[in-house]
């Protein structure tokens, strides 16, 4: 196939343990430790491409355990991730698929990344538009590249290609930061407002603070929630005009565009 090189197939596989191939040891490891300096963002990436039934996983570990880790399962109707955090593997479904086809027979690409310069991990997979961001804090080091597929049914076949990983020194421009995923799951009407503006979310994500500010960053009033979820805030007494709404949740700091008629 074009863009394609030495691609990996593996089929009848119908073992629930399945098979896992992995990066040998005292390789990976040597080769983050001599990284350049200042490269302090892990990025792991692979290509990814099923037919029937399959429970693929594609990690980098560390002394066993996941650092992070994307999942393509067809048999459960999800695609998911994993990470460590810092004492446990936290578990994130990027999607389910139990009222919409999963995305068989076509060539998915999956990137992750550790930025050990400020404990952000990132999911992304471009070809489905999928992104998630979590916080965590360790500093371990990766050792392995893990694969593992089990669950094949006898006509499943399974292709890998184009598995790479980098130490990056800044992550790519189409990776949201932390905030700005965040952002993107706010909900603002009526905007442009005129006395009151609803903000709702459909994550249950909750408020303890909004902040209005100015466009030249003058904070001109806040207003304290009690970690609700959605929430009415009074702009009736703002000049018309256009300001950043800060909204603080337990997440982190959402920042929207209001307009006041």
């Amino acid at each position: 196939e074009t863009g394609k090189g030495n691609v990996a197939t593996i089929s009848n596989v119908t073992s629930i343990n399945g098979v896992s191939f992995r990066q040998d040891n005292g390789i990976i490891d040597v080769l983050w430790n001599n990284r350049i300096a200042g490269n302090n963002i892990l990025k792991f990436e692979y290509e990814f491409y099923g037919t029937d039934v399959f429970n693929v996983h594609g990690s980098i570990t560390s002394l066993g355990p996941n650092l992070i880790n994307i999942t393509f399962q067809s048999n459960l109707n999800r695609i998911g991730a994993n990470y460590w955090d810092s004492t446990s593997i936290k578990n994130i479904v990027l999607k389910n698929y139990n009222t919409t086809p999963f995305p068989y027979n076509t060539w998915i690409k999956a990137e992750m990344f550790i930025d050990y310069n400020t404990n952000d991990v990132y999911f992304y997979i471009p070809t489905l538009n999928l992104q998630v961001t979590a916080k965590i804090s360790h500093n371990r080091i990766p050792d392995n590249i893990d694969f593992m597929m089990a669950n094949l049914a006898s006509s499943s076949v399974v292709n890998l290609d184009n598995i790479k990983l980098s130490a990056l020194q800044t992550l790519p421009s189409y990776i949201l930061s932390t905030n700005e995923q965040l952002a993107a799951k706010f909900n603002l009407y009526p905007n442009q407002a005129t006395n009151v503006v609803n903000i709702t979310n459909n994550e249950n994500r909750l408020v303890n603070q909004a902040a209005v500010y100015d466009v030249t960053g003058k904070l001109i009033n806040t207003q304290n929630f009690n970690e609700q979820a959605e929430i009415q805030l009074n702009v009736e007494n703002l000049a018309s005009g256009t300001y950043l709404l800060h909204l603080q949740t337990n997440e982190g700091t959402a920042v929207k565009k209001l307009v006041k008629k």
